[in-house]
């Protein structure tokens, strides 16, 4: 069946069906046809495509079954009709199609085909009281289509299943697990090349997802307060024992796979049980991010599994963690100790990250709110025994971040472990090859000391 065939039979039993951006008015034709579709509105913004509409509609001898309607999108479509199909543009061109006549559109059948960036249409239709009731992937002259079939109605879908499609998700035809297998191909040609750090963290990001679809995800994604937020347990021994909660780096956009994975399977060998979270797949303002991250926490205090609450936090998200530790009675958990590496923590002007705070706050100009995040204000007797680490060089984060925050520790008497590291950049989590993404840039064994290290201060604490 080829794209045509399979729009046409989706629109059988119809009684009208409207064709915006008809074309040659082939699918129409096919419906009338073949799929007991009563009548239809060959509609186009041009005169060509709807001069070659009218030419085969009089072939196929339907020119009183078939209305011919010079349109822009919907806007001059007049006519009672119970379905619509949009098919050969991309994505944001039929959201801004359905967008300008979505009143028109209520409580009718919607047929799409997206050539690109399904998810948009996704997203705006199941946001406006539509349901998506069946989804297809077909490759058509060269071209790979999502088609999806959208009814009235009312359903919270994940993030990752509107990106991605939820029934095609669950269906894995051919053309799609095909379509994802070139999309990954071409994604691992070009991550080697790519060496600013937040780009290839993000294309990293991408390539979880795709492996996701191809091969599944060996963890449970655990929802977070009914969001699309998530975490993961990696656990390896069924005593009571401690719980390293590590909150992963992304200057508050995403969560960086870098920071995640090895680092929880480096913990794993050491006998320790990891739980990753993923606290940025919303992009909410503060507090959210931490209030995700403090539910999962409080989930695990009350563990009968867990003794103790180790949070481990990079970046962004050692800012994360950190206030959720230096707040533990706003936000009613407990960690027991922290370990920091190259964490942002000032929002001070000099020494800010200042996109971390951007993607917090939505600005940088709420100067109340900024001292407020600048935690090292926020340091009292009470903080958790911490170990930092960060590197003399790194281009992102001011080594200033760390220092401010050792000086507070030291006036409110409170102890810290620090190394510094003379070379190296940001973001090297565990500065080896399982952790680097491929960048060798971030693979130094040097650095990649501060893990073992990190063991025997655990050692040393929890003795």
């Amino acid at each position: 069946m080829d794209r045509i065939d399979l729009i046409a039979s989706l629109a059988k039993d119809s009684n009208c069906v409207v064709d915006c951006g008809c074309d040659h008015a082939y699918t129409l034709i096919k419906a009338l046809k073949d799929y007991n579709v009563k009548s239809g509105i060959a509609s186009d913004l041009n005169d060509m495509p709807l001069e070659n509409a009218k030419e085969n509609i009089i072939k196929a001898n339907l020119e009183n079954s078939i209305e011919i309607v010079k349109s822009d999108g919907f806007k001059n479509i007049d006519s009672k009709f119970d379905t619509a199909i949009i098919s050969g543009m991309g994505g944001i061109l039929i959201k801004n199609i359905l967008e300008e006549s979505i009143s028109k559109l209520k409580n009718k059948k919607l047929i799409i085909g997206a050539q690109s960036d399904a998810y948009i249409v996704r997203r705006y239709l199941t946001n406006n009281n539509f349901i998506i009731t069946d989804e297809y992937a077909i490759v058509d002259g060269g071209k790979y289509y999502e088609i999806m079939v959208f009814e009235k109605g009312n359903y919270a879908y994940p993030g990752y299943a509107l990106k991605y499609g939820p029934i095609l998700l669950k269906k894995k035809e051919e053309a799609y697990v095909k379509h994802y297998e070139n999309e990954l191909k071409k994604l691992e040609e070009y991550l080697p090349s790519i060496k600013d750090t937040i780009l290839k963290d993000e294309k990293l990001v991408l390539r979880n997802e795709y492996l996701k679809i191809l091969v599944g995800d060996g963890k449970q994604m655990i929802s977070i307060l009914n969001t699309d937020n998530y975490y993961r347990e990696y656990f390896v021994r069924d005593d009571v024992s401690p719980l390293i909660v590590i909150a992963a780096g992304g200057g508050y956009k995403y969560t960086s796979p870098r920071e995640s994975e090895p680092v929880a399977k480096f913990y794993n060998d050491f006998g320790f049980n990891v739980v990753i979270v993923n606290y940025r797949e919303t992009l909410d303002l503060y507090p959210m991010p931490q209030k995700y991250l403090a539910e999962v926490i409080r989930i695990y205090n009350k563990d009968k599994r867990v003794s103790k609450i180790i949070g481990l936090g990079f970046s962004a998200g050692g800012h994360n963690i950190l206030e959720v530790a230096l707040h533990q009675d706003i936000y009613k958990c407990k960690i027991d100790l922290l370990m920091l590496g190259y964490p942002v923590v000032t929002a001070k002007e000099e020494y800010a990250h200042k996109g971390s705070f951007v993607n917090l706050i939505g600005n940088y100009t709420d100067e109340v709110l900024l001292k407020r995040l600048s935690l090292e204000n926020e340091v009292n007797e009470n903080a958790p025994d911490l170990f930092l680490w960060g590197t003399y060089t790194d281009e992102s984060v001011p080594l200033m971040n760390s220092l401010l925050l050792i000086e507070a520790y030291k006036k409110n008497n409170c102890n810290c472990e620090y190394h510094m590291f003379p070379m190296g950049g940001h973001g090297l989590s565990l500065a080896n090859k399982e952790s680097s993404g491929g960048d060798k840039n971030k693979e130094i064994p040097y650095i990649n000391k501060w893990a073992e290290l990190s063991i025997a201060w655990l050692k040393l604490k929890l003795a």
